[in-house]
């Protein structure tokens, strides 16, 4: 098997809309954040709340870049290395 042919996957990237952006690559949901009352909420879709009925919360943050940033490094080594990446 050469190089060529081994299995690469794709860069984790922002999907973005004016309320809702997520970063995923074409095999995995990293996390997402939401526009809710003005502020931007993030969460942590590998990891399941305290009550294991919906995704991890990350914070409420006044910024967009900044709930990006949370969910970049929320401890993800696949998403460690995208930090910044807005």
């Amino acid at each position: 098997m050469n190089e060529s042919s081994c299995f690469k996957p794709a860069q984790p990237e922002w999907r973005n809309s004016n309320s809702i952006c997520a970063l995923a690559d074409g095999e995995r949901h990293f996390g997402h954040i939401l526009k809710i009352g003005g502020r931007w909420h993030a969460f942590d879709a590998t990891r399941f709340n305290d009550d294991l009925n919906g995704f991890r919360v990350l914070g409420s943050f006044a910024s967009m870049n900044a709930a990006k940033e949370a969910v970049e490094q929320c401890g993800n080594s696949e998403t460690r290395a995208f930090a910044g990446a807005a």
